[in-house]
């Protein structure tokens, strides 16, 4: 995953319509054809078949933090308060 200077690469009209709904700092944009929740999928599998996090950052074109992120995101949630039961 690249970084770019907007700056550097879109003409100013399109860099003054992009200010209008958000003005400064980094900006992802997404690559087209992807679909997210599809490869979000496949990353969780793939962790939870113990390939190595790394491996799978390299295979979905993901940073390791955000692998660990989506698995975390996507994690059962614990019901919390009722531990012991009645």
């Amino acid at each position: 995953m690249g970084y770019k200077n907007a700056a550097e690469i879109l003409p100013e009209e399109l860099i003054a319509e992009i200010h209008k709904y958000f003005p400064g700092g980094i900006l992802w944009v997404p690559k087209s054809g992807l679909d997210y929740r599809e490869r979000a999928r496949l990353v969780i599998q793939l962790v939870e078949q113990n390939v190595p996090v790394k491996e799978v950052a390299e295979l979905a074109e993901l940073t390791p933090r955000h692998v660990r992120w989506l698995v975390q995101k996507h994690a059962p949630k614990n019901s919390g308060g009722d531990a012991g039961g009645e």
